[in-house]
């Protein structure tokens, strides 16, 4: 079985994605809370297919934490995902 490519979709803004982005992640794919988008940690967000991480030094920078299902990643595991990626996309509002 051969999997899909992955994509790794950064947000950087304080509120949720349109419906155009969360109706196109998939499974395979990461979506990767980054700058101010770290703030929309704290907004209800609907239950995602994808993985969901966001970036430790953001968040230290900011005051914040991350609970599930949000995984904090280093800036090594970002290195690391943005290599494995097929795709890298920093979404616009």
């Amino acid at each position: 079985m051969t999997l899909a490519p992955m994509k790794l979709v950064h947000w950087i803004y304080p509120e949720l994605p349109s419906q155009d982005l969360l109706t196109q992640l998939q499974p395979q794919d990461v979506l990767l809370l980054r700058q101010d988008g770290c703030y929309s940690l704290t907004l209800r967000w609907p239950g995602l297919p994808c993985r969901l991480r966001v970036l430790a030094t953001d968040l230290t920078a900011r005051g914040l934490s991350a609970k599930a299902p949000w995984q904090t990643i280093d800036d090594s595991d970002w290195v690391e995902l943005a290599a494995q990626a097929s795709q890298v996309v920093l979404w616009p509002k």
